[in-house]
């Protein structure tokens, strides 16, 4: 049994695709091989050794990606960067850097945390779909922006398994390319629009205990469903089951911080400390998230509110900001071209 597992990140994530790293080998340890893939842009030694360290004491296998001909190519087709980095979409074109012995591969994104046994994910039938994702938990309007209808899936990219074989035939890669070269490069969600836009109607439905997401651990089901709704989206069933054995958890930024913030208020604030006190990071130190006045409102707003009345707030704050993103990126589309 053999599981490939692939992380993108930069150098200022690599602690916390660290602690991802170890909870994954913790946790997996009944897998025969584990062949881990790092994109990684600059990358320091220091950080790399690391790395080689924690990936020697499980016996798992480590391969750094030279991305120096991804970055280029990106730059060339003028895809735009995420926060300064080109890390977010190197995965896009997984079939110009790996070899073809790889099929079945699990992409993380650094801000998980894998607390259950990944072998189910080697032998699902993925049939005639090149990749299966999970659902995003707070994209609703954004569809509509995208050319989705409400009833459509949109996935969130935090979590993806590939099959190889299938992405080269249908040459995903390819696709991608030649849409951000003739159609749209500049989305508020970059790298996750880009793949359900060009992907859309290939992508196969993963149960959300792969892609634990804050807000289901924030809320109640009966508060998340009364706010968001169930249109295009897990039924409440299937919700229940996922929570009842979840497998990974993704902690992306909530309340305008993430888990390894000093004095933050993120649910998995508890599952990151356990795992980045496992890891080679177990010297690292919390700093106060640096936000302005609003994200700071908002905080003291989660405090103090019942749950039930922050979650309208919390649905109005996070479209008002996707909908200035994708405004943002039409205009930064326009001035690159004119």
């Amino acid at each position: 049994m053999q599981l490939n597992v692939l992380y993108q990140f930069n150098e200022k994530y690599a602690p916390y695709a660290g602690a991802s790293m170890t909870s994954l080998l913790e946790n997996n340890k009944h897998i025969e091989k584990i062949r881990i893939f790092i994109l990684g842009e600059d990358l320091s030694a220091f950080s790399m050794d690391r790395f080689r360290t924690l990936s020697a004491k499980y016996g798992s296998f480590l391969n750094f990606v030279n991305t120096e001909s991804l970055v280029a190519l990106m730059k060339e087709m003028n895809m735009p960067s995420y926060r300064g980095s080109y890390a977010a979409n190197m995965r896009l074109f997984l079939s110009f850097i790996l070899s073809e012995d790889v099929d079945r591969l699990l992409y993380l994104d650094a801000d998980t945390i894998v607390t259950g046994k990944l072998d189910p994910l080697l032998s699902l039938e993925m049939g005639d779909h090149p990749v299966a994702m999970c659902l995003d938990s707070l994209v609703r309007k954004h569809k509509l922006r995208l050319g989705f209808d409400m009833a459509d899936f949109y996935y969130n990219s935090g979590v993806m398994l590939f099959s190889m074989k299938k992405w080269r035939e249908r040459r995903c890669s390819e696709r991608i390319a030649d849409h951000v070269r003739n159609v749209r490069a500049w989305y508020a969600s970059p790298d996750q629009d880009l793949i359900n836009v060009v992907l859309k109607g290939e992508i196969m439905k993963l149960g959300p205990r792969y892609n634990i997401q804050p807000a289901y651990l924030a809320f109640s089901l009966r508060s998340y469903f009364r706010t968001f709704g169930s249109k295009g989206f897990y039924t409440p069933e299937e919700m229940r089951s996922g929570l009842t054995s979840p497998v990974i958890y993704h902690f992306f930024r909530f309340v305008g911080e993430f888990p390894w913030h000093k004095n933050n208020v993120h649910p998995d604030n508890d599952l990151f400390d356990r795992y980045i006190m496992m890891s080679p990071w177990d010297d690292y130190v919390k700093l106060p998230a640096d936000n302005g006045l609003v994200l700071k409102f908002e905080k003291v707003l989660y405090k103090k509110l019942p749950r039930f009345i922050f979650i309208k707030l919390f649905r109005i704050a996070y479209e008002d900001f996707i909908k200035k993103a994708n405004r943002d990126s039409l205009k930064y589309k326009t001035n690159k071209h004119m």
